[in-house]
């Protein structure tokens, strides 16, 4: 993800350089500005995320040494945590006038700082590479790792912003064909996954399990019903036939005179005269 002092001369040409050792399945400048733009970059490789992200943290066993400020890809390390740095040491080759190596303290060099790690989901560095490392701009590189058949998807986003003295947009293009070339040589060291088709770019998923009371759900019973379902039996069968249980008997009605009511209270009804009375006129 660095151009090196050495790439400022390479940057039209490495378009060409992309088409032979990528096998990216996208790649583009998704956005253009006066004072920024964003690139993509998509491929396909044959590990789980696990690995993938395994080799992803390791920059010396992939990255191109001609994009780096040494020369040499071993000297590339990454401490993939946040606040981390995916970083270059330079040695320093020195020597004494007898040609014995001069013991003197290395130089280094932040290609990128850390500033989210998910292992197996996401990277997100923060940084301006190369050339850009000069001027006065910003830069996030988001790496997302998606399971899919076969494999796993890298996509790879590389967002710039602010002020360089050359025009951001004659910039975007030899940033695009750099990213690409990375994000290639990336997957050829995983094993590219060739002919991934659309349907194989999906994340997986599982199907959830149905539910065993599915059918229940479905069948639009109420919940006095379930609760009733769920009362225990007074018997259990023995896998014999069982008699009907037999009605039980009728309570006889109750009569007679009706109850009196409680004092000081009136009745709800006359009670009926009696004959004599009512021949009597009384």
């Amino acid at each position: 993800m660095s151009f090196g002092v050495q790439n400022m001369r390479t940057l039209s040409i490495l378009a060409a350089v992309a088409a032979f050792t990528s096998v990216p399945a996208y790649a583009e400048v998704t956005a253009q500005a006066d004072n920024g733009f964003a690139v993509r970059h998509t491929v396909t490789v044959s590990t789980d995320p696990d690995a993938t992200f395994a080799m992803l943290r390791t920059p010396a066993k992939w990255w191109d040494k001609d994009h780096s400020w040494t020369g040499n890809s071993e000297n590339l390390y990454m401490d993939a945590q946040a606040g981390g740095c995916f970083c270059e040491l330079i040695p320093n080759e020195a020597t004494t006038e007898s040609g014995a190596p001069q013991r003197t303290l290395r130089g280094s060099v932040q290609h990128m700082q850390i500033v989210y790690v998910d292992p197996g989901n996401m990277l997100r560095l923060s940084g301006a590479l190369g050339p850009l490392q000069a001027e006065a701009v910003t830069g996030t590189m988001t790496i997302s790792l998606k399971p899919i058949k076969g494999g796993t998807r890298l996509t790879f986003d590389y967002v710039i912003g602010g002020f360089m003295r050359t025009p951001m947009r004659e910039m975007a293009g030899g940033v695009d064909a750099v990213v690409g070339a990375q994000a290639s040589r990336l997957a050829m060291a995983l094993g590219p996954l060739v002919g991934a088709s659309d349907a194989s770019m999906e994340p997986e998923t599982v199907a959830p399990k149905p539910s065993d009371s599915a059918d229940d759900a479905g069948s639009g019973a109420s919940v006095s019903d379930l609760v009733t379902d769920l009362a225990p039996d007074e018997t259990v069968s023995d896998g014999q036939a069982q008699e009907a249980p037999k009605p039980a008997p009728a309570k006889p009605a109750v009569t007679g005179a009706p109850k009196r009511s409680k004092p000081g209270t009136r009745p709800l009804t006359r009670p009926p005269r009696d004959k004599d009375e009512s021949e009597s006129g009384r």
